[in-house]
């Protein structure tokens, strides 16, 4: 609970780094062959979603699920793991302090009269 308490996955990075037990490398050795973005994503997903009602998780998954089609790391990691099979994705951004926060957000976002709704 300690490393992963933080709001930020930077700070998650730095508290697995701190911690500096075989796990915490373990850990961060997996985390740092994810997408940057996805990373970041998923956090505030989790983050959010613990405090929503079904409905509204729902509607957010969708959200996520068109956002993230549209962008660069889906296909990619597709390619690195089923097409090529080469397991060396590269991501874009490359690294967690270079995705825009703004890019988060926008994955958040309404999708007006396309948002999936119960």
């Amino acid at each position: 609970d300690a490393c992963f308490a933080g709001d930020r996955v930077e700070d998650i990075f730095a508290a697995l780094q701190a911690d500096g037990s075989p796990w915490a490398q373990e850990t961060l050795t997996t985390l740092y062959a994810m997408s940057p973005t996805s990373l970041k994503i998923a956090l505030r997903q989790i983050r959010l979603g613990a405090k929503m009602p079904f409905a509204q998780v729902m509607t957010m998954e969708y959200r996520l699920s068109q956002s993230l089609m549209k962008g660069h790391d889906f296909y990619e990691g597709i390619r690195a793991a089923l097409i090529d099979k080469d397991r060396q994705p590269k991501w874009n951004p490359a690294r967690v302090g270079e995705v825009p926060d703004q890019d988060i957000e926008a994955a958040f976002q309404s999708l007006g009269d396309r948002d999936l709704l119960f």
